[in-house]
């Protein structure tokens, strides 16, 4: 499906971006790379600028090392948990849209998520969220749990996800080198370097290399802003 507004990528940009990822990633799935472009082009659509953040959901250890017997906590690690992750982040942001005294509906994020695992014993998120930046603008410091902003969101939203205590396991959040990027109409359709960048950096989530064998490995929000998988 194409963006409405026409900030779709043409073929030979999708091209483009596919070989610049696998120089930089290796193998690429282009099947999960025009996925993951359509939402981020189609989110366009909806707000003429955008606030994305790169972000990754890490599951805790859930026994002492080398001591399966000894529980260190007990999550829901479930394969809901990444609905259950956007479900608690939407309605925080529910909350805050009422508590500023907005007015119209709540502004929801378009998402983008791949599960993988590597060398590690249990499995991971990657995801991408964005946001209108007219309403969200920033992440925030992440290392107050008082402060009331898009970082403590995203660590509250995946510890209620699993099941577990914030602060307790806000490190189980983890925000990578310069995970924000913010972009409007205008880069996209000239192809921005942070636009081409961005683009790149979400790439990353179409790589093969770590997607976990007979699973789900990839989700996304609806085009055109209609919440779901």
């Amino acid at each position: 499906m194409n963006s409405a507004l026409g900030y779709q990528l043409s073929p030979e940009e999708l091209h483009n971006l596919l070989a610049a990822a696998e120089q930089r990633y290796g193998s690429i799935s282009p099947y999960y790379l025009t996925k993951l472009s359509q939402v981020i082009t189609n989110c366009l659509d909806i707000y003429p600028r955008v606030f994305a953040v790169r972000v990754d959901l890490r599951l805790p250890q859930t026994n002492w090392q080398g001591e399966p017997d000894i529980p260190l906590c007990f999550p829901r690690p479930d394969s809901a948990v990444i609905t259950r992750f956007f479900g608690a982040l939407k309605s925080q942001l529910v909350a805050d849209h009422y508590r500023k005294d907005r007015r119209g509906q709540s502004a929801f994020p378009a998402y983008i998520w791949v599960r993988e695992q590597d060398s590690s014993a249990s499995q991971h998120y990657h995801v991408v969220l964005l946001f209108n930046k007219d309403i969200y603008a920033y992440l925030g410091a992440y290392h107050s749990a008082a402060a009331d902003n898009m970082s403590l969101r995203i660590q509250r939203a995946w510890c209620s996800a699993l099941g577990l205590a914030h602060p307790d396991y806000a490190s189980l959040v983890h925000f990578p080198k310069n995970p924000a990027y913010v972009f409007d109409r205008r880069a996209a359709t000239v192809h921005s370097p942070v636009y081409r960048e961005f683009l790149l950096r979400a790439a990353y989530l179409a790589k093969t290399r770590t997607k976990v064998a007979g699973q789900r490995n990839f989700g996304s929000s609806q085009l055109f802003g209609k919440s779901g998988e």
